[in-house]
């Protein structure tokens, strides 16, 4: 009589235990997929967000002086940079896989190291100006031909935020 007491312990003991089994192996499978599909769709993100930039600083320099353009940039994750030392439009996030991602895109460079992307673009025939920050969230840009180097002759071009 006293095993046949203690069935319906044993059985919700088991139960619980398979219960928590199934769990633990599902997020164990299912956690790196999610973030693998996650770290995807950011990149991706990003080089549609850096397609825009650059078509619209093309379409800025070809126009002229005062020559200007305003949109919205959406950046789910990471951060993008305008860096003027070096004429970069440059964007980094800090992936949570190791999803094999390198080399060119269009005119977007796209480097790795560790766990780091860098996605760029770099202007050679034109001067970038500006030092803003693009970050999560909704990015107001403003894109503005501001005159032409006396020097080089190329178009300076500002991007930064409105």
């Amino acid at each position: 009589m006293r095993t046949k007491a203690l069935s319906p312990y044993i059985a919700s003991a088991l139960l619980i235990l398979m219960g928590i089994t199934a769990i633990y192996l599902t997020l164990t499978v299912l956690t790196p997929a999610i973030d693998k599909a996650r770290d995807s769709a950011v990149i991706n993100e990003a080089l549609q967000n850096l397609k825009l930039i650059d078509d619209n600083i093309r379409e800025v320099a070809s126009e002229g002086e005062n020559s200007k353009r305003t949109f919205s940039l959406k950046v789910t994750e990471g951060t993008y940079k305008v860096d003027s030392n070096v004429n970069h439009i440059n964007f980094t996030y800090n992936m949570k896989t190791n999803l094999d991602v390198g080399g060119q895109r269009d005119n977007i460079n796209i480097t790795r190291s560790k766990n780091d992307i860098n996605l760029f673009i770099s202007y050679t025939r034109l001067q970038i100006q500006g030092s803003d920050h693009f970050t999560k969230g909704e990015n107001s840009v403003v894109i503005l031909y501001t005159g032409t180097n006396t020097t080089t002759h190329y178009p300076i071009i500002y991007v930064g935020k409105i």
